[in-house]
């Protein structure tokens, strides 16, 4: 101990003797540090800890699976003979997410929520901070309707009123008696913050479940609309689960075959289902983060490296008088580990600050990253990766420090010193390494820069210019039926349209680019019924009638809706480009008819009466889907959440309150929410490529200059050692520019090979790329080709800066020197 004591007074001590070495080496590992330890919080807070539920590892999604998707929502007839037949599961609960309209006190809100079976609370094994969950004797008691809200709308809506339990609150215009409020941070499923029992049909949606007699839904195996949570037994894994649901899918398919052919069943544990879409950019990004680690790190050999090469004088009197190799190798490395040590610590410091930014900044997708904290792991990481790195960093030139003959040392102890062939090659296998590295890097993030370049330019199918967005959800106990809700649109766009500043208005159910559709079935007239496994069908949309001018997606063939087009006149649509070339690729399918749904019912069968420019609904990577638009007026479900679009003709954030207030005077009841430009829903939808791009950018930009100051000092260090071979080559009659050739020469014969290995590596790695990657091959020609021509006059003009300081050395002075 009191050599350990020693040895880090003396390394403390050559530290603060030449304190801007010291001062650029805790800065490069700051960096490096700092970087791996705010990707390892995100890291330990999105997949390492523990999900907040009793014994989590056992819980379980279950999904439905149809040809070509493996997770599909499951029908509540199918659910309910899961419950009933599985062996696998001590319990079983179902999920509806959606929205709410919560009125009464305060402005009309709407909240996101979920309708659940009154057993999911137990079965995730979580409690309520105030009052009950969930009980089953809740669903006995069809007289009363009760509810559980989140701490954060507790919070907010109700200013943490501790007496909330056993007080009634509005929900869609119904009464509901909160009988708890969740622990903080529970928000199950997705962002949940209100949740309400299945059997409350009115809270769900009316209009969807009047399709069903006397609203007896739970048997229905054609609507596939709910999400399924559920724990495994002490004694059943994960592969007999599947088995399990497998055994029971068969069965079912073989009772029902209109309802579930080709369907089956896909058990996957809770927190793949809720991290493994992330798992693959976190593991990239800590990867990223991993190769700045590394080049600091050689960054930081390099100047220890040359420092050595200054202290051979002293290397060379303490072994004189007695000590070994292994001490000289202590000390080192004891100097290496508490330069380490504290660039740790500067970089725990600024791993705090980058989590806060990688937050903000973060488009929204990235599950459980607000849980991301420093912890005790965090600081556990933090040490280790620190004497990691110092070790790395300070083995290898403590090694070439110590190595030769003490006879050939001694004799050059008084000469200055000067770095010999072994030396010299270390250092640049240093940099050889760094420029890989870097080109890697450089790499990466040129692939993902030219993908966002790409998605950019996708034309989603609209025009989002001056455009702003606002929806609405009508309660459906005030407007229960399609007249009624119909009649609210109209009067809606009515007031809308007389607002100043207001070009026109249109009305979708789901926005472009909201992700939101509703999938429907459907049979061409004059065509076979299709098979049960034949997937024939569209995205189905609810407009009005101004709704293609007003976004201008082009009518490209047949007309749009008009005023005519109402509740008496004939049933008509208009169906998108991409649902023509596929169902009617070599025909006209203006004029034709399809029936929707049940084909027996007349109401079900609809005349095409125009096509238009495809509009891509999902987002701006996935290619259009077929879609059919109905008029709202002839919609005989009237779904009750609608989307109007405002065409401005100012900016249209300006219209925000206007817009609101005009709603408001049709009905000050209903909550008007997500009022925002189109521009911004088109930048959200590039948003989490922006992201990694930034990233991933942001950490090549670190690596590159990195590189650049590594190969910098290399060449720079160099010119110093051979400033009396230089002075010579000058007296001798060697020109300017041969000298700088020669120097520039050593310096690029260094980068070009770090290069080529950067390349070689790259074109192996980038593969893991490929699913942030859009148009864009991981192995792109151009893209690794621009990426080594930009690093390679990054390394020129390194090595140009030290060469032309080659050229001004004066051969008198240097042989004076020696």
């Amino acid at each position: 101990m009191d050599n350990l004591y020693k040895d880090l007074k003396y390394a403390l001590r050559i530290l603060l003797k030449s304190p801007f070495i010291s001062a650029v080496a805790v800065l490069t590992l700051a960096l490096g540090i700092g970087a791996n330890t705010a990707i390892f919080s995100v890291l330990n807070a999105v997949v390492l800890r523990p999900l907040p539920y009793a014994d989590p590892d056992r819980l379980v999604m279950i999904w439905e699976t149809a040809p070509g998707n493996d997770k599909r929502s499951s029908a509540p007839g199918n659910f309910n003979d899961w419950r009933a037949q599985n062996r696998s599961f001590s319990d079983m609960a179902a999920t509806f997410y959606g929205n709410f309209n919560l009125t009464g006190t305060g402005e009309p809100e709407r909240v996101n929520g979920s309708t659940v079976t009154s057993n999911l609370m137990s079965t995730l094994g979580v409690s309520a901070q105030l009052g009950r969950t969930f009980q089953p004797d809740d669903d006995e008691h069809q007289d009363r309707r009760v509810a559980l809200i989140s701490d954060g709308l507790w919070l907010r809506r109700f200013g943490g009123d501790k007496q909330i339990v056993g007080k009634t609150i509005t929900i869609d215009d119904l009464a509901y008696t909160v009988v708890g409020v969740m622990k903080p941070g529970f928000k199950f499923p997705v962002q949940s913050d209100l949740w309400v029992l299945g059997r409350d049909h009115s809270a769900v949606s009316m209009s969807f479940f009047s399709q069903f007699p006397d609203n007896d839904w739970s048997h229905e195996r054609d609507a596939h609309f709910i999400n399924v949570v559920a724990r495994l037994k002490p004694d059943a894994t994960l592969a007999q689960a599947q088995s399990d649901m497998a055994g029971i899918a068969g069965r079912l398919e073989h009772d029902f075959p209109q309802t579930n052919s080709g369907l089956g069943s896909n058990v996957v544990s809770l927190h793949n289902q809720i991290v493994g879409n992330v798992k693959t950019l976190i593991a990239i990004l800590f990867g990223a983060v991993a190769l700045v680690l590394l080049i600091a790190c050689t960054n930081v050999a390099s100047l220890l490296l040359a420092r050595a090469t200054q202290r051979d004088r002293e290397f060379a009197i303490r072994r004189a008088v007695g000590a070994n190799r292994w001490r000289l190798i202590r000390q080192l490395l004891t100097e290496s580990v508490l330069l380490s040590l504290v660039g740790g610590v500067a970089g725990l410091g600024l791993s705090v600050w980058a989590v806060d930014l990688f937050i903000k900044l973060s488009p929204g997708d990235i599950p459980r990253l607000d849980e991301a904290s420093v912890d005790v792991r965090l600081l556990g990481f933090t040490f280790a990766v620190s004497m990691l790195t110092g070790i790395a960093f300070g083995l290898w030139p403590a090694l070439q420090a110590t190595t030769g003959s003490l006879n050939q040392s001694l004799k050059e102890a008084g000469a200055k010193a000067s770095e010999g062939k072994q030396r010299r090659r270390a250092r640049n296998v240093l940099i050889v390494t760094e420029l890989a590295l870097a080109q890697v890097l450089l790499v990466g993030a040129g692939l993902l820069i030219m993908s966002y370049l790409r998605v950019s330019e996708v034309n989603p199918g609209f025009n989002a210019d001056h455009v702003l967005s606002a929806k609405v959800a009508p309660a459906t106990n005030k407007y229960p039926d399609p007249k009624t809700r119909a009649q609210f649109y109209t009067q809606a766009l009515e007031q809308l349209e007389h607002l100043p500043g207001v070009k026109s208005v249109g009305m979708v159910m789901s926005l472009p680019l909201s992700g939101a559709s509703m999938n429907r079935g459907f049979r061409a007239e004059g065509r076979p019924e299709p098979k049960p496994d034949e997937n024939v069908s569209m995205d189905y949309q609810i407009v009005s009638r101004d709704y293609f001018s007003t976004l201008e997606i082009p009518i490209v063939r047949g007309r749009g809706f008009t005023e005519q087009d109402n509740a008496t006149a004939s049933r008509v649509m208009v169906i998108s480009q991409s649902m023509a070339q596929r169902y009617w690729p070599n025909e006209d399918p203006v004029g034709k008819r399809i029936a929707i749904g049940e084909s027996s019912k007349e109401t079900s069968w609809r005349t095409i009466i125009g096509v238009v420019g495809d509009v891509r609904h999902a987002s701006l990577t996935d290619p259009p889907v077929p879609t059919a638009f109905i008029d709202y007026r002839q919609d005989v479900e009237s779904w009750s959440r609608m989307a109007f679009v405002i065409k401005t003709q100012a900016d249209p954030a300006s219209l925000t309150s206007s817009v609101r207030s005009g709603l408001m005077a049709v009905d000050s009841e209903q909550p008007i929410y997500a009022i925002q430009p189109m521009e911004k829903l088109l930048n959200e939808a590039v948003a989490p490529r922006k992201f990694v791009m930034s990233l991933i950018g942001s950490l090549a930009a670190v690596a590159l200059v990195l590189a650049m100051i590594g190969i910098y000092s290399v060449i720079s260090f160099s010119v110093n050692e051979r400033t009396r071979e230089i002075g010579i080559r000058m007296a001798l009659g060697a020109k300017n520019h041969e000298v700088m050739t020669m120097v520039l020469g050593q310096g690029m014969r260094v980068a070009c090979l770090g290069i080529a290995v950067g390349l070689a590596i790259a074109f192996g790695l980038t593969r893991l790329l490929r699913t942030l990657l859009f148009e864009v091959s991981a192995t792109d020609p151009k893209t690794f080709v621009l990426v080594a021509f930009t690093l390679g006059v990054v390394a020129l003009l390194a090595c140009y800066l030290p060469a032309r300081r080659a050229t001004t050395v004066d051969p008198l002075i240097a042989l004076k020197d020696e």
